[in-house]
């Protein structure tokens, strides 16, 4: 017959499931040593977000702040298609020249194919059609 040792623990040296009350909680040392009390969390509401509140304080729940505002033209450009899934695009832009003689030329194989361009000087919308 073999013999096995198991490591028992003492209770001051362990956090009791009794800290534990609701599912969601969560545990945190909310004061160091000796002994180390471990807390409690209890859940927060949909969608907040667990929060530091710095050194020495202990965690809390929060609502998420509002995300920052931001433009388009302050990400890459897109190097693909964008999908606008069937919806208007508001207040677009044409892409604009000078005049019908700066209309772009020469893309390599087929880029320019359905790009729009707008002459200034003549007030005329253009669409390529071939790219060779």
């Amino acid at each position: 017959m073999a013999v096995i040792w198991k490591k028992l623990a003492y209770e001051i040296d362990v956090i009791k499931l009794s800290v534990m009350t609701e599912i969601g909680d969560i545990i945190y040392c909310s004061a160091l040593g000796p002994p180390v009390v471990a807390s409690p969390l209890v859940h927060g509401n949909a969608a907040d977000v667990l929060t530091s509140q710095g050194n020495g304080a202990g965690p809390v729940w929060s609502v998420p702040a509002a995300p920052a505002a931001h433009t388009l033209n302050s990400h890459t450009a897109a190097n693909g298609a964008v999908d606008f899934n069937l919806q208007q695009a508001t207040d677009l832009v044409v892409m604009k020249v000078a005049a019908e003689a700066n209309l772009p030329v020469g893309g390599i194989g087929g880029e320019e194919v359905g790009q729009l361009c707008f002459a200034i000087s003549q007030l005329t919308l253009h669409v390529c059609t071939v790219d060779a």
